[in-house]
């Protein structure tokens, strides 16, 4: 029944869920994307299902991002009205980390009380098992340590500017390589960069790679320079296989990253900063040893029965 409103446009899409809701009448409905669609289709099934929203980012992050048009004129101030008044209809929200939820609450007027805070889980397990599998010979062929892992869409919310901007100063210092993993609207301009840089032996660009955890695990660093991060599972999967972590702090980073722990966070978002950071953990063995087993300790807080059980306790807490 939901396929048939694909295509039609989003009427049909919303009355298609509206009638899968009123047939399956469930009691929980999560919303991860389009809250507002759900949220009325929802409503107007008229069945009581709760409705949940899951924040997976800092809204005023979204948009100030160059990639969305909501950002701009009359359509901002339209989106920001019917956050306010949809989140306030929404039976609970849950957010991946406490900046988001504190951006819900300072920017938008969301009632503390009605947000719980749950990251988003990681099935350890399965990240250290593919991790076990070789990555292919191009990219063997130059694997020279140390080396350094970034993964992510190559869009402007990651940042990559920074981080090669970052690199051309860390190899005054070190002489490391760079791995990205990803492929994006903004790979020539990357590529441009890299070359203008002088970079072209020291980045390589791997695009996307279905099983990203092999060449992860086998890092000496990942970095991640993100303006934004609403979470950051790709942490937590380094994290999982004992590799450090250096990234920009935003409000996501903040709740898996514990400074000079298991990596550092770089509050001051320049290439300067971020190739010190870069530097202080590859150049010292032992301080990367010790955030070694720390990051592996770290991880698994956010394994993936412990989160259920923290889901499960929310959902019945909805029904209280």
């Amino acid at each position: 029944e939901l396929e048939s409103g694909q295509g039609g446009g989003r009427w049909a899409q919303w009355n298609a869920f509206r009638r899968y809701v009123s047939r399956t009448r469930p009691q929980v409905v999560v919303s991860f994307l389009s809250y507002f669609s759900v949220l009325t289709a929802v409503h107007a099934a008229a069945t009581g299902a709760r409705v949940v929203f899951n924040q997976q980012t800092p809204m005023t992050a979204f948009l100030s991002d160059g990639d969305y048009p909501w950002r701009r004129g009359w359509r901002r101030g339209v989106f920001n009205a019917a956050t306010t008044l949809g989140y306030a209809a929404a039976d609970r929200i849950i957010t991946t980390s406490q900046g988001v939820a504190d951006d819900l609450v300072d920017a938008f007027s969301v009632r503390r009380g009605s947000i719980s805070v749950i990251p988003n889980p990681v099935d350890l397990d399965a990240v250290r098992a593919a991790a076990a599998e070789d990555i292919p010979p191009e990219h063997a062929a130059k694997w020279a340590k140390p080396v350094i892992v970034a993964a992510g869409r190559l869009a402007e919310a990651k940042n990559y500017p920074l981080l090669i901007d970052a690199m051309k100063l860390l190899r005054e210092r070190v002489d490391a390589r760079l791995f990205i993993l990803g492929t994006g609207e903004q790979e020539a301009s990357i590529r441009a960069r890299i070359a203008e840089r002088g970079l072209e032996d020291a980045v390589i660009l791997c695009g996307f790679q279905k099983n990203p955890w092999k060449y992860i695990a086998r890092a000496d660093l990942f970095a991640l320079s993100s303006h934004y991060e609403g979470f950051g599972n790709v942490l937590i999967e380094a994290m999982a296989n004992g590799v450090p972590v250096v990234a920009t702090a935003s409000a996501g980073t903040r709740d898996i990253v514990r400074h000079n722990v298991d990596g550092l966070l770089v509050e001051t978002h320049g290439a300067v900063t971020f190739a010190d950071a870069l530097a202080t953990v590859l150049s010292n063995h032992a301080t990367r040893q010790r955030m070694s087993e720390e990051a592996r300790r770290g991880a698994e807080r956010f394994a993936l029965p412990k989160v259920s059980q923290v889901y499960d306790d929310t959902f019945a807490g909805v029904f209280a």
